[in-house]
């Protein structure tokens, strides 16, 4: 069997790629706080320098974990010519699927953006082109009549996004249904019928 050799940019992804599963089962088996850097570099195999090479802190890969999947994501929606509400619908459930249904973990990703300026900071910047991308499948799916044209795309995008990371925020904190999806579904429903035509 011929091996086929990873190139660079695939091995770095692959890297960094296991840094951030391995940091979300010890986040999830250990809580945010008690899991350091070290532990996860252990786990998932790199040298601590390596972790430094793609994230400043602990607190970075919490951040950076949502907008990266997300991104990418939403870049597969902007070229389906077909409705989009379906599959923004589905988009969210992916999401959510991607965190560990922790309470504790929710909250401390919250905790830990709100609290450091830096993450705060780096939140808003990668936040932009994802609200972008997000308004431009918002201002498509408006010419072709399934939401609301009266509210521009761009404020859509906004309150998108305000409504799911208010989701996040009031599930982390024990309120709400038990289950994060379950959750997200329910304000959605209301956020989509609201933008209906």
């Amino acid at each position: 069997m011929e091996l086929v050799p990873i190139n660079r940019e695939e091995k770095k992804k692959a890297t960094r790629d296991a840094i951030v599963r391995c940091a979300l089962e010890l986040f999830a088996r250990h809580g945010y706080a008690e899991t350091t850097v070290n532990q996860i570099t252990d786990h998932a195999g790199v040298a601590k320098g390596t972790f430094f090479n793609y994230f400043e802190s602990k607190e970075e890969v919490l951040c950076d974990i949502q907008l990266t999947f997300a991104a990418e994501e939403l870049s597969k929606l902007a070229e389906h010519p077909g409705p989009i509400i379906p599959l923004v619908r589905e988009f969210l459930m992916d999401m959510c699927r991607k965190l560990p249904p922790d309470r504790p973990l929710i909250l401390a990703l919250n905790q830990s953006t709100l609290t450091n300026r830096k993450l705060l900071e780096l939140e808003k910047t990668k936040n932009e082109p994802f609200k972008e991308m997000l308004a431009g499948i918002i201002a498509s799916a408006q010419l072709r009549g399934e939401i609301n044209t009266s509210i521009p795309a761009r404020t859509i995008a906004d309150l998108a996004v305000q409504t799911y990371d208010g989701v996040l925020l009031y599930w982390g904190k024990g309120l709400g249904d038990d289950r994060l999806s379950n959750q997200m579904a329910i304000s959605f429903e209301l956020f989509f019928k609201g933008i209906a035509p």
